[in-house]
């Protein structure tokens, strides 16, 4: 037997292909026996040694079988495998960027302060000069990085271990920091660099170099399964000069005290393997994308898993525990804010989007048994009248995607008690002469906070969210009572639902008159206010976020609300907006409206800028809101967190909420279709089914293919949008091989009609 050759010229480079081949293991004393491909030798490498590129950093024991444990150290992002004799059967990628931006890049040439103080969105109208789509890279260089508090949970247990910037926690959990001086070091010099382990997994890496080729690394993750009172955490610390692993130390929950030292590697390792099998288990979308951004699917995992993990089983939270006690801008995870409508309405939709029926249907009984009261009233400080709208929306959307009746049927009584007390609501709006511009405009909170302020009944306003989000609500949910009624055989319940298709009509229409009498023409660009007389209220901005969202707009009136935004220093890339402060939590509207209007590349901006801007750009942990400076505005909360994948499924598959229409690819990048590209969607849940398609661009030679997939008895047109790169003109498209002339060049569309099923093939000629 050879000796181990670290690092040998002849040695083959698995890091291009890590074809390890291991000829026998030794637990016991943590070694393993390497066949060297170039010399056909075995090669002995032990715990911390190396071979070629790979360190062994542990030697476990599986109920498959014994495997050996490598990682890339000499390259920052390289990879942890796990292998048996035959082949890698695990392999956990490491991601990493920076904290910090280099001075003198940010802001696109402009100060901080210049953007802050302009009364128009500088920054969004340079990047949409021109036809061209805005660019990722552009948009994230235009402000700096958020460092946002991370932490690590589990489902199970109410314990959110917490860390603020570089994994420093101040006297409550571990911090490595207090141990090694490399990491507080480069905490002082903000020189941190966060990622993750294993692609989107809960494992969270923070990288604190030392010098151009040594770094600290810090690596963390909650056990699985956790414990309710307390959750037990993983750490490891790594002192890593080029290739060479100097120092490795291991931790679990606590620091180690006699007569316990600190944990053998292979326990480590074994609850990180354990960890990927529970979550590839527990979190496999029934929807399956891949596209040409390869982070894109992992990002909407990882934030997917966030959502679920800062949950205690099935119980929504906000957001993470308070840092340093109960200061509400430490942390949302006191439990005042846990019954947050804006929680269960984001995170509802957000499953049902990627086809997570079961997760979804839990999250509607857990909240309609445990907080929403007989009469319709929620156990919540602040209820938001938009957002009871927004609930039956949710609910509705659960039925149409599922046709689970008993669900609903379940929750009739409350579900009734919500839309009574719109009726109420609405009775009382109309108590004013009807020549009043408040007429029928209903009356409410707009924001959960209103209810903490001095004289907080002042804010029940006439805000025109109000009307929208119940307009929604009603049509919605009506239409869900007729079906339900109609195949239970429910003569009442079919009653009921046409009565609340008709009320959402006439809601819709006091509120389009209203508006249209309080939009100031004077000014410009036109203004139109959140409420009826524009009294001054609390939630102005979520007022204007619910009105883009409830599709009740015309597209008229929404582009004067975004204009309006944009042009009176309350909208920054598309994100609301005051001053120095942008907002995360509330941006689905303005992202449904840019998509629902056909504004594709003021959604892919928006869509851009949220990513970069509102979520950690190495852990992907979103916040409430922040600051044009970088720093944060508040804590992490749920709402932001699944925003990009609720967005990711809108832009991939979009449905006409008032029409049998659905489109695929409607506001996709189109560097996508860049030559030898591809976008496949598959089981992309609608409400006339499942949905998939493949698109593969030839555009070099002038060609798209694409496949659809439709489902038995879908009765829905179809737009398939081709956002071509190049300027490229469409000229002729073949339907299942045979001439096709419903498409339209200028809107890049080829129509399906309602009524094709099964598989569709379409080629496009440019």
């Amino acid at each position: 037997m050879v000796s181990r050759q670290a690092g040998h010229s002849s040695a083959p480079n698995p890091s291009i292909s890590p074809s390890i081949q291991i000829q026998s293991f030794d637990v016991e004393k943590q070694n393993v026996t390497v066949m060297d491909a170039s010399t056909h030798q075995p090669v002995s490498v032990a715990k911390g040694e190396n071979f070629g590129p790979w360190t062994l950093m542990a030697v476990i024991e599986e109920p498959e079988g014994n495997l050996a444990v490598f990682e890339e150290l000499m390259d920052r992002r390289g990879r942890i495998i796990y292998v048996d004799k035959r082949r890698v059967v695990l392999n956990l990628p490491k991601s990493l960027e920076p904290t910090s931006a280099v001075p003198g890049t940010l802001y696109r040439g402009r100060t901080e302060e210049e953007i802050a103080q302009s009364k128009n969105d500088i920054l969004g109208q340079e990047l949409l000069a021109g036809t061209a789509d805005p660019d990722y890279g552009a948009v994230a260089a235009a402000l700096p990085p958020l460092r946002v508090p991370s932490f690590v949970g589990t489902r199970q247990s109410d314990d959110k271990p917490t860390f603020a910037f570089g994994g420093f926690s101040d006297e409550i959990y571990v911090d490595l920091g207090k141990l090694f001086s490399g990491i507080r070091d480069a905490r002082a010099r903000n020189d941190v660099w966060e990622g993750l382990v294993g692609g989107w997994l809960p494992v969270n890496r923070f990288v604190f170099p030392t010098s151009e080729r040594g770094y600290w690394e810090e690596t963390m993750f909650a056990e699985e399964p956790g414990h309710f009172w307390t959750q037990p955490v993983w750490y490891r610390a790594l002192l890593v000069d080029g290739a060479q692993l100097k120092e490795a130390h291991y931790y679990y929950h606590h620091l180690p005290f006699p007569p316990r030292g600190e944990p053998a590697p292979a326990e480590f390792y074994k609850a990180l393997y354990h960890v990927h099998a529970v979550w590839s288990r527990d979190l496999n979308p029934p929807m399956k994308i891949d596209v040409p951004d390869p982070s894109l699917k992992e990002f909407c995992l990882h934030a997917l898993l966030m959502e679920e993990i800062t949950r205690v089983g099935d119980h929504p939270k906000y957001g993470y525990p308070p840092l340093g006690g109960i200061n509400v801008f430490g942390g949302y995870g006191y439990n005042n804010v846990d019954t947050f409508q804006d929680t269960f309405n984001t995170s509802v939709v957000a499953f049902l989007e990627w086809g997570f029926f079961d997760v979804a249907g839990r999250y509607i009984d857990d909240y309609f048994t445990n907080s929403v009261r007989d009469d319709g009233s929620i156990d919540t400080r602040g209820p938001e009248i938009g957002q009871y709208g927004k609930m039956l929306a949710a609910v509705a959307k659960y039925y149409a995607y599922t046709h689970d009746d008993k669900l609903l049927r379940k929750h009739k009584k409350k579900l009734q008690a919500v839309v009574e007390l719109f009726r109420m609501l609405r009775k009382q709006s109309k108590e004013v002469p009807s020549s009043d511009i408040t007429y029928g405009i209903i009356r409410g909170w707009s924001e959960h906070d209103s209810s903490l302020k001095i004289d907080p009944y002042r804010f029940m306003q006439p805000h025109f969210s109000n009307n929208a989000e119940a307009a929604r609500g009603f049509h919605d949910l009506g239409e869900v009572w007729v079906e339900m009624g109609r195949r239970l055989g429910d003569v009442h319940l079919e009653k009921e639902g046409r009565d609340m298709l008709q009320e959402s009509a006439e809601i819709k229409k006091e509120m389009d008159s209203a508006i249209d009498r309080s939009i100031d023409p004077t000014q410009q660009p036109p203004y139109v206010p959140a409420v009826a007389g524009d009294t001054p209220t609390y939630g102005k901005e979520r007022a204007y976020m619910e009105m883009l969202e409830s599709a009740e707009l015309t597209e008229k009136q929404a582009r004067v609300v975004t204009d309006s935004l944009a042009a009176r220093g309350e909208s920054l890339f598309g994100l609301p907006r005051g001053g120095q402060y942008y907002n995360g939590f509330l941006d689905f509207g303005p992202a449904y409206a840019r998509l629902l209007y056909d504004w594709p590349r003021e959604f892919l901006l928006l869509y851009y800028a949220h990513r970069a801007h509102i979520y950690s750009r190495g852990n992907w942990t979103a916040v409430e809101g922040a600051k044009i400076d970088g720093t944060l505005a508040g804590p992490y909360c749920t709402p932001s967190e699944v925003s990009i994948p609720t967005f990711t499924k809108w832009m991939l598959v979009f449905e006409d909420p008032d029409e049998p229409v659905v489109w695929l690819a409607k506001a996709t990048p189109r560097v996508w279709l860049e030559p030898g590209k591809t976008i496949t969607v598959a089981d992309a849940p609608t409400r006339f089914g499942n949905v998939g398609y493949e698109l593969h661009s030839d555009i070099d030679q002038g060609k798209i293919s694409a496949v659809l997939h439709l489902p038995e008895g879908y009765r829905a047109a179809t737009k398939l949008r081709l956002r071509v790169p190049g300027g490229k003109v469409l000229s002729t498209v073949r339907v299942n091989g045979a001439p096709w002339t419903d498409f339209s060049p200028e809107r890049e569309v080829v129509n399906i009609p309602s009524g094709r099923e099964g598989k569709i093939t379409v080629e496009i000629s440019y």
